[in-house]
This record gives C-alpha cells, sequence and structure tokens, in this order.
C-alpha cells in the first residue's frame, strides 16, 4: 500500500486517525498502520495521561500527541476517532468529549463494551454516527493480528458503507479481520487478542522442556517459535494440503503421530494431564469476563 489511505464520505476529506489513548495496543495499531503506510505518521493523532507518555510518541515522529483529551477533540471535531482505552477509564473518555461533538465514525478498542453501551454511553452521538467494534492484537505492530470486527447495519446512517469498508481496511494492514456478529465477539476476542499471551507461554514451556534435556536456552527458544510459526502456516496455506474451512486440525496432527513413536508419546501426555481442556477453559474464562465486564460497563 502506497501513501495515506483517504476515506471519501462525500467531501473527499483525507481524516486523521486520532486515538484515544496510547497505550500497548494503541502503539501495536498505530506501528502497524503506519508501517503499511496505511496513514503517515503526520496524520496520527494521540492522546495520553502524562507528558513522559508523551514524549516517547514524539521521540518516534509522532507530533500530534495532547495529554488534554477535551483539547485534542476540539482541535479535531472531524476525524476517525479510535477508542482505546481499558474500559475502567471510558466513563472518563466521555467526560472529555466536547458535548456538542457530532462525530460521524467511532472505532472501539474496549474488551467488554458492547454496541448497545457504547449508544447510550457517547450521549452525543447522532443516528448518523456509525461505531465498530473492533480488537486486534499485539501482533498488529507487524501485520499479523486476527482481529475480529462487529457492528450494527443501518441503511439510514449516511455513508454507513464506506466507514465499514475503511474499518475493513484498516484491520486488514495490520493482519486479518473476521466481521462477525456481536453475540460472538468475546469469544472470537478470546482467541484472537487474548491467545498470543497464552501461546507465548506455550512456547516459553516448550522451550523450558528442551532446556530441561540439555538444549541451550537461544536454540531452544528459536526452534519452538519457529516450530509453532510453521505449524500455523500449515493449517492456513492450502499447499500444505489441508483445507482449513473442511478438514479436521487432527487431521494434520495425525500426519506427525508415528505409531509408536515419539509425539504421539507427547501427545499422550500432554492428553493425561488436560492439556486441551486447559486450552478450553482459558478460553472461556476470558470470554466469560468480557461478559461480566459488558454488565457493569452498562
Amino acid at each position: 500500500m502506497t501513501g495515506s489511505k483517504e476515506l471519501k464520505d462525500g467531501s473527499s476529506e483525507n481524516a486523521p486517525l486520532v486515538f484515544i489513548g496510547g497505550g500497548n495496543m494503541a502503539a501495536a495499531l498505530i506501528t502497524g498502520c503506519v508501517a503499511k503506510r496505511f496513514v503517515e505518521k503526520d496524520r496520527v493523532v494521540i492522546s495520553v495521561r502524562t507528558e513522559k507518555s508523551a514524549e516517547k510518541w514524539r521521540q518516534k515522529g509522532y507530533v500530534n500527541v495532547f495529554t488534554n483529551t477535551l483539547e485534542m477533540l476540539e482541535k479535531y471535531p472531524t476525524a476517525i476517532y479510535i477508542i482505546c482505552v481499558k474500559p475502567q477509564i471510558f466513563n472518563e473518555v466521555v467526560s472529555s468529549w466536547p458535548v456538542n461533538s457530532r462525530p460521524k465514525f467511532i472505532v472501539s478498542v474496549m474488551a467488554g463494551v458492547p454496541l448497545p453501551t457504547l449508544s447510550a454511553k457517547l450521549p452525543f452521538v447522532s443516528g448518523n454516527t456509525t461505531i465498530i467494534r473492533m480488537m486486534p492484537s499485539v501482533a498488529s505492530s507487524i501485520g499479523a493480528a486476527a482481529t475480529t470486527m462487529c457492528y450494527e447495519k443501518n441503511d439510514k446512517i449516511e455513508n454507513q458503507d464506506t466507514y465499514i469498508k475503511y474499518a475493513r481496511e484498516f484491520a486488514e494492514c495490520i493482519g486479518t479481520v473476521e466481521i462477525i456478529p456481536e453475540r460472538c465477539f468475546n469469544p472470537a476476542m478470546a482467541i484472537g487478542a487474548s491467545s498470543p499471551a497464552w501461546t507465548f507461554m506455550y512456547i516459553e514451556s516448550l522451550a523450558d522442556g528442551a532446556v530441561a534435556q540439555g538444549l541451550g536456552r537461544a536454540e531452544a527458544k528459536r526452534i519452538a517459535a519457529q516450530a509453532v510459526l510453521g505449524a500455523a502456516q500449515m493449517l492456513l496455506n492450502s499447499e500444505s494440503g489441508f483445507d482449513i474451512e473442511k478438514q479436521h486440525f487432527g487431521w494434520l496432527k495425525d500426519q506427525v503421530c508415528s505409531p509408536g513413536g515419539t509425539t504421539i508419546e507427547g501427545v499422550r501426555a500432554l492428553e493425561k494431564h488436560g492439556f486441551r481442556s486447559a486450552v478450553i477453559e482459558a478460553v472461556s474464562a476470558a470470554s466469560k469476563k468480557a461478559d461480566d465486564m459488558a454488565k457493569t460497563a452498562k
């Protein structure tokens, strides 16, 4: 992709991306979309809570950085607003927004805050505002996120298809995107955004196991990481002979497990200790936590 992506909403406006929040997730998103030249640095606007955080962004070449959200929003009354804060401080964000604002396009990157709550909590949102929920992962920074996205289709909203298309292109520039019903958002978020942490734990455990058997730490980490990457690519690349739409993952697992061999012995040990059950419970726990957060966010 070459050059900033223009949002043509009838006014041909090259709208800035205004990030409310400049933490780890915002950093991953900004790093990824700038690296892919989806947007240039001078069209990125960021609000942070401290001058120390602001200075870190400025040192990276971002000049539009604010420590006062209200000041930022008043300066950029027309933009693509990306709410990228912890849900616990969402009310603070609402109170920092100009009451006479009438934003056309808001993207929420917050866990546990569903679309109806977003609309209710943002009283200045008009019936002509497109709100999209999106949940990428830290892998956004290298263009490898598995992003979940949902929205409520409303034919009465002017240019909504344009905004949805833009949001999808934004997500695609930092990885892949699945557009799903909001009722499925939390479990999808668990496996797309939370699971990298669990995968890091798995890779670390693989390396630890090899180190325990005498392999050097550096070699163990590289081998474990590449093995997980290769396994994922086999699932996603049809050249492996696997059709992810039609075949069960167990088919590939069975190709590796020779009768009486080392791999099936490892599978037996994993099953003995509840490996698959533990993963299923982790997804359920993360999804349920998001459900609980949604109840308290109302």
